[in-house]
């Protein structure tokens, strides 16, 4: 059955913004979307639904826009800019709900419009263990060494997983972690942390102009790890190899799925007589890449599954000796030999009842053979 929030039934209260956003998260909401001319939407367990009767107008959306960013934002927003941000929601005392937040200009029917998305993030991050994360992958990121990816497309749980893995460092003391990210999602003062720990985090561009040249500082503050909210571009890639050369562990995202596609993808920023070079590089320096999905449980909510390869010594010296052409084969294979591959992860959640059939006849069209075909 349709919910609408009620004070919404004719217009909605842009004064009351925090209101609603406290209903949607009451409700479950993993995102929350408002759009010019549009019912407010919200996303549960994966399925979007209007929250609202009314649509919300021009004017509102300003006023939206404005308590989300300040008076400013909609002229930003009409001269080409989009803002990423963060927005937080006093609950109780010392309880806030905090959202990261998209807002980008848009065509509707009456010229320019506005659209904001808000994902609603968990106060203090969750754990691996909670997060149901595979033991391997555990004692992988525990190990503290190379570089680290998470991947997926957005809303799969990238930033989730990695936040739990920092958590775990902290509680284990590895020493100083610094974050870079656009914006910062998850906080980390009330996570127990070990003697020796500490936790720095930096938002870009707010106190850091870019990914890459928080990584450059980094290898100046020279801390145990680093984590990097996404290695988007040439700089950033090339600025976390540099990090791994001196000893600093680097945890980071990318908007791919599958392991080879990863490798393929951040060597994509290369010219392709460089691809040799910087793709020996790469290997050299990765130590795990994870890639996640998220998928409807038949059973209500979601299921996540990943697929996984841990770049042990064997591994790598394999993939060097073979030439770049042939790397996408031997990880299908190396996913084959370990059981690590998403084809076989959504195989065995069909046949426990935590994912459709469609979505397995999906992931088995575009994953049963691993990559195989990506070069």
């Amino acid at each position: 059955m349709t919910v609408h929030w009620p004070p919404a039934a004719h217009s909605f209260p842009a004064e009351r913004l925090n209101e609603f956003l406290i209903w949607a998260w009451e409700l479950g909401a993993s995102d929350v979307s408002f759009q010019t001319a549009e019912p407010v939407v919200i996303e549960v367990d994966g399925r979007c639904r209007d929250a609202t009767a009314c649509a919300v107008d021009d004017i509102v959306m300003g006023q939206i826009v404005a308590r989300i960013r300040g008076a400013t934002a909609e002229g930003l927003l009409r001269s080409g800019k989009v803002i990423d941000c963060s927005y937080a929601v006093r609950v109780s005392r010392g309880r806030d709900i905090r959202f990261r937040c998209n807002l980008t200009a848009v065509e509707v029917s009456q010229g320019f419009g506005i659209n904001v998305t808000m994902r609603i993030l968990p106060g203090v991050p969750q754990t691996l263990e909670e997060l149901g994360i595979e033991g391997e992958i555990v004692e992988a990121l525990e190990e503290c060494a190379g570089l680290n990816l998470v991947t997926g497309v957005p809303g799969s749980g990238k930033s989730t997983l990695l936040a739990a893995g920092t958590r775990r460092l902290l509680e284990m003391g590895v020493g100083r972690i610094q974050s870079y990210e656009a914006p910062i999602e998850f906080l980390f003062a009330n996570v127990k942390k070990a003697p020796g720990a500490q936790m720095s985090s930096s938002e870009i561009p707010l106190h850091v102009e870019s990914f890459a040249e928080g990584l450059r500082a980094s290898l100046r503050r020279r801390p145990t790890a680093v984590v990097v909210g996404e290695a988007r571009d040439r700089e950033t890639v090339e600025a976390a190899l540099a990090a791994g050369n001196f000893g600093i562990a680097v945890y980071s995202t990318t908007h791919t799925i599958g392991v080879a596609n990863t490798i393929r993808r951040l060597l994509e920023e290369f010219r392709e007589e460089e691809r040799d070079e910087r793709g020996g590089a790469l290997i050299d320096m990765l130590h795990l890449v994870v890639t996640q999905v998220l998928l409807a449980n038949p059973k209500g909510g979601r299921t996540a599954l990943r697929e996984w390869l841990v770049f042990d010594a064997g591994l790598k010296d394999e993939l060097l000796e073979l030439p770049r052409q042939a790397w996408a084969r031997r990880i299908a294979e190396a996913l084959r030999e370990r059981g690590n591959g998403l084809a076989l992860r959504a195989t065995e959640a069909a046949s426990e009842g935590r994912i459709g059939a469609r979505d397995l006849a999906r992931l088995q069209a575009l994953h049963g053979v691993a990559g195989e075909r990506t070069r």
